[in-house]
């Protein structure tokens, strides 16, 4: 793995552990995982599967990340600013979030 790859999977690894930060370091995530989805081609399998575990913690943790997010800005609006690709799931955790919420319901 690069070193820019490298810097970016341990940042996400450390606030994927401690996701109790402001809404604008978590908008910051999920820019870096779009960064990271740039570089998937170039990641070896561990890093990929690695990746995918923290792909996993960010859906566990989405109804918080929804929550702290929306203290600060509206997650479509900077989905919108980001021209975050429907691929980029990560940029769609409001609507995940509610889709959950209402599978419950």
């Amino acid at each position: 793995m690069d070193k820019v790859s490298q810097e970016l999977m341990e940042y996400l690894k450390e606030t994927m552990n401690h996701p109790d930060v402001s809404g604008f370091e978590l908008i910051e995530i999920l820019d870096i995982r779009s960064q990271l989805a740039a570089r998937e081609p170039v990641l070896s399998d561990d890093d990929k599967t690695g990746l995918e575990t923290l792909d996993r913690q960010l859906l566990k943790l989405s109804d918080l990340l929804v929550m702290r997010i929306s203290e600060v800005a509206d997650l479509a609006q900077m989905r919108k600013k980001a021209h975050a690709l429907p691929s980029h799931w990560w940029w769609y955790l409001d609507e995940i979030t509610m889709r959950k919420t209402e599978a419950i319901g």
